[in-house]
């Protein structure tokens, strides 16, 4: 008899079919398998001379129905077939066969095994690794055969170096299905490819929201709205923390934008009289241009936010220049409010400065927390998103508390303050007794109608005009920028 495997002295057949047999250590499968181990657990017979001779203590054998019931096709599992004392079979048994056709099984079923089997005796395997398209089979049959045979913990580390060993094949393959990548290493428990496909997955949530789910998975779950319900329910819940996280962070930044003031324009006061300190209306009348500029940026930054979001956004405002609120876009907003040349340049130097204050504010959203080279693989979703040690669901780690003064209290320090001036206008002021009855400050121009003039009563007065239109906001087309958007 061949075997595949023959470790010398062992006292264990396998039959994984008829074709392929394997003879190894009993100790070495039940400290490798938990199916193994309990097959195992009853002790041999007490062999004969003979049977010493054969040294065959335990037979498993690879079967794929059921003797005790129906005698039906099942899917395969292993069996403990009784040995005499002469280390032979004490009743007779079915095999499988490599050629038989069977709904059950998979093509690549016995090839698992023998990957697998081999791995237990120590001996090298191979995958077919020309590409990730080829691999991943290889890989994922043999993580299904581990999991039955209890063994996930011995074969992980085998195929996450394969994986690795892609270098950016893996990871490119991983952003674009990360719905999948997230399920295969999970059950690999491989901390570094599990957090590239969770950064991925928060990163396209918006657009995998909007996607249906697997046909398949439809017809077995005719409730699924879509492609995220295929996850479990562990996986699920993590990521709607983590994309609960992004947004908020999302929305600090935003309102960090709002909030974003060039440096210089802010004025401090410590008696609040105009006599002793530069808060005259002559010294904020020096400020106009800068002033205007801010009222146009906002202006700006108001319709974008309505009209448009995610990843192409925030890309524009940390690149800055020309690539958006252009000399082009600025010249809808002098066609209402015009100024001489001059006036113009200044103004554009001032936006200019506004600019490079927000590229700073956006830059966190900017990070690449991925493996992915995103200069050479670019993406239209964010990477920013940070997987703690709590976030591997198999091996939780306590996340350690920010020490006083450390980076992290500077971060928080920093969203108040975004290093340029941000300021939060959100408290009320006192209103003192002459003031009593007057019109808020904040409730002199209405919201939805900014830069507009007020129709009079008389002739000639102009109407409300809005100097951005829609065509100025410069964007890609709704359907192109909508692809993985994050926000």
């Amino acid at each position: 008899i061949s075997f595949k495997v023959n470790v010398p002295g062992a006292d264990t057949i396998i039959l994984v079919s008829n074709e392929s047999r394997y003879k190894m250590h009993s100790t070495q499968l039940s400290l490798a398998s938990a199916c193994f181990a309990d097959l195992l657990s009853a002790p041999g017979p007490l062999l004969s001379r003979e049977g010493l001779r054969v040294g065959i203590r335990y037979l498993i054998v690879l079967q794929d129905f059921d003797e005790k019931t129906t005698n039906k096709l099942s899917k395969p599992v292993f069996r403990r077939v009784p040995v005499d004392s002469n280390g032979r079979p004490s009743q007779t048994y079915a095999t499988m066969h490599e050629s038989d056709q069977n709904p059950h099984i998979r093509a690549s079923l016995f090839s698992d095994y023998e990957r697998l089997l081999r791995i237990f005796a120590n001996q090298p395997i191979s995958f077919d690794d020309k590409t990730i398209d080829t691999l991943l089979p290889d890989a994922m049959g043999l993580v299904e055969v581990a999991e039955r045979a209890g063994s996930v913990s011995m074969v992980a580390k085998i195929i996450e170096s394969s994986l690795l060993a892609k270098g950016q094949d893996i990871f490119r393959a991983i952003s674009a299905s990360p719905i999948v990548w997230i399920d295969v290493t999970f059950r690999i428990q491989s901390k570094v490819l599990f957090k590239e496909a969770l950064i991925h997955l928060t990163g396209k949530y918006n657009a995998l929201v909007l996607t249906p789910p697997d046909e398949a998975f439809v017809n077995k779950y005719p409730r699924a709205r879509n492609i995220l319900d295929q996850l479990p329910p562990n996986l699920r819940d993590l990521l709607e923390r983590k994309h609960a996280e992004l947004k908020q962070f999302c929305q600090n930044i935003e309102k960090a934008v709002s909030s974003h003031y060039p440096p210089g324009i802010t004025k401090t006061s410590v008696t609040g009289q105009a006599k002793t300190d530069p808060i005259g209306r002559l010294d904020y009348a020096k400020d106009v241009f800068t002033w205007v500029g801010v009222a146009c940026y906002r202006h700006w930054w108001g319709q974008m936010m309505a009209s448009y979001g995610g990843h192409d956004m925030y890309l524009r405002l940390f690149n800055g220049g020309q690539n958006y609120l252009g000399r082009d876009i600025q010249s809808g907003f002098h066609q209402h409010f015009p100024m001489s040349g001059k006036g113009q340049k200044v103004l554009q130097h001032n936006i200019d400065i506004i600019k490079a204050g927000v590229t700073k504010v956006v830059a966190p959203l900017m990070n690449n927390e991925s493996q992915l080279d995103i200069v050479k693989s670019p993406v239209k979703w964010l990477t920013c998103t940070v997987v703690g040690g709590a976030d591997y669901l198999w091996d939780p780690e306590v996340d350690q508390e920010p020490e006083e003064g450390s980076e992290q209290d500077a971060e928080e320090g920093a969203e108040q303050d975004t290093k340029q001036g941000a300021v939060e206008l959100y408290g009320a002021q006192p209103v003192s007794e002459k003031a009593k009855g007057k019109r808020r400050a904040e409730e002199a121009f209405d919201e939805a109608d900014p830069f507009v003039e007020l129709v009079g009563k008389g002739k000639g007065k102009k109407r409300a005009v809005e100097p951005f239109q829609e065509e100025d906001l410069g964007y890609y087309d709704d359907e192109e920028d909508a692809e993985g958007e994050e926000v």
